[in-house]
């Protein structure tokens, strides 16, 4: 199956306009540090034009601060953040070095949630540049533990810190609304566990937008990047037409023999559902639900600069649709075919003649093919479902993968030569088949 990359869309609808208010409620002042300012949302005044901001997350383990009160910051220079820093560090937390920061590209945004409880979350939930006045708006979320979770007695001082490329408009904060009970809150990422960078990436998605997050390298001290987007009208009618087909199961062996895993989850009224699969798997049952969120994502990995998702080293490939019913090739093959006249003494054989030799231009492309004659399994499947490009050595990885429905299944006593045919783009590098669990 092809899988499509998607452009960033330039501008889309995105939350309410704010009116100025206290930094995480109706609390306290109104704080304003260097064009900052904290705001609460306002249901009643429309939308405007908002476009997506990329920020890169500070480590977490310097959200401990010696700052007590809530406050909201943006420093644009190299004497605003080492005031700030000297601040947030405090004298009684030791080794905390100024984090190094290029301001000739970069700024600091943060929230300071003042005296919490040590399982509170704080999070930068997305950064957004939008019109009328033009400025920028980051939206952060404070996230109270679960009822049912036991947390030490403990008083925390937190604070979330990012950078976001340098920029002269106004930063207003807009404090993220509770979800209520009947939201739908869709997750999807991947991980790998024999990766380098872009190990890990979650995207969250909701009605009024969707940030991906992306580790760009396995070591937790190293900053995070994320991104957001609007979700179009359209995208989520898709989504809510369709998350109720998702299964709540493991499929494959995720992370097996270097696959990835790519999983999503879908949370709603109370209850949650995920899938978990291996990197570029369909969901049967689910594949539009799939497809949508997959578009999404791939979206904002575009925006982050991320040339695949999930799956890196993938190559595109399309099925060559089943003509016949069996092969007529009887004994295990694997072939990978690269000219018009070994193409067409394959596809004969195939068929046996009976059909017609489909046409590939193969300039542009070539074929890989798994034949697993004799070894088919009564009322399974055979199918080709990745193709990757390796290292040491350099070659092409096609993985297929023989489905057996079990002894439970009621099968038609019949004798079936099952295969897969793909094509992919024409490469002189050799072809390694790789069996998936």
């Amino acid at each position: 199956m092809k899988r499509h990359r998607f452009l960033l869309a330039a501008l889309s609808a995105s939350a309410a306009l704010l009116l100025a208010a206290c930094g995480g409620g109706s609390g306290g002042p109104s704080t304003t540090v260097n064009g900052a300012s904290t705001l609460v949302p306002d249901t009643n005044i429309l939308p405007q034009a908002a476009t997506g901001v990329p920020f890169e997350h500070f480590s977490p383990a310097l959200s401990q601060t010696a700052i007590t009160e809530k406050r909201t910051v943006v420093a644009r220079d190299a004497d605003a953040w080492q005031k700030l820093w000297a601040e947030h560090a405090g004298t009684g937390i030791a080794n905390r070095p100024l984090p190094p920061v290029d301001f000739s590209k970069n700024m600091v945004i943060g929230v300071y949630l003042g005296a919490s409880g040590a399982c509170d979350g704080l999070s930068i939930e997305a950064v957004k540049k939008k019109e009328g006045p033009a400025h920028l708006e980051v939206t952060w979320k404070h996230t109270p533990p679960p009822p049912d979770i036991a947390c030490i007695a403990v008083v925390v001082n937190r604070a979330v810190l990012a950078t976001v490329p340098k920029s002269e408009l106004p930063v207003e904060f807009v404090q993220a609304p509770a979800d209520t009970d009947d939201a739908l809150v869709i997750r999807s990422g991947w991980s790998f566990g024999m990766c380098l960078e872009n190990c890990e990436g979650q995207a969250e998605i909701r009605q009024d937008g969707a940030t991906l997050t992306v580790k760009r390298r396995k070591d937790p001290n190293l900053p995070e990047a994320s991104v957001w987007d609007a979700v179009s009208a359209k995208e989520w009618e898709a989504l809510t037409a369709s998350f109720q087909t998702l299964p709540d199961m493991v499929i494959g062996c995720p992370d097996c023999a270097d696959e990835g895993r790519e999983w999503i989850e879908v949370e709603h009224k109370g209850s949650k559902k995920r899938v978990d699969i291996s990197c570029n798997v369909v969901i049967p049952e689910a594949q539009r639900f799939q497809e949508s969120v997959r578009a999404i994502r791939s979206r904002l990995a575009v925006a982050l600069g991320l040339p695949e998702i999930c799956n890196p080293g993938a190559i595109d490939f399309e099925r060559i649709e089943p003509t016949v019913f069996t092969s007529e090739i009887t004994d295990k093959r694997f072939v990978a075919v690269r000219d018009a006249a070994a193409w067409t003494a394959l596809w004969n054989e195939h068929t046996g003649g009976r059909v017609a030799v489909p046409a590939i231009d193969f300039s542009q492309k070539m074929v890989a093919g798994v034949f697993i004659g004799r070894e088919s399994v009564p009322c399974g499947s055979t199918a080709i479902e990745s193709v990757r490009r390796r290292n040491n050595p350099d070659r092409i990885e096609v993985g297929y993968r023989i489905t057996d429905p079990g002894p439970n299944v009621m099968c038609i006593a019949a004798v079936l030569n099952q295969y897969s045919l793909v094509t992919l783009p024409v490469s002189s590098l050799p072809v390694e088949f790789v069996k998936l669990p």
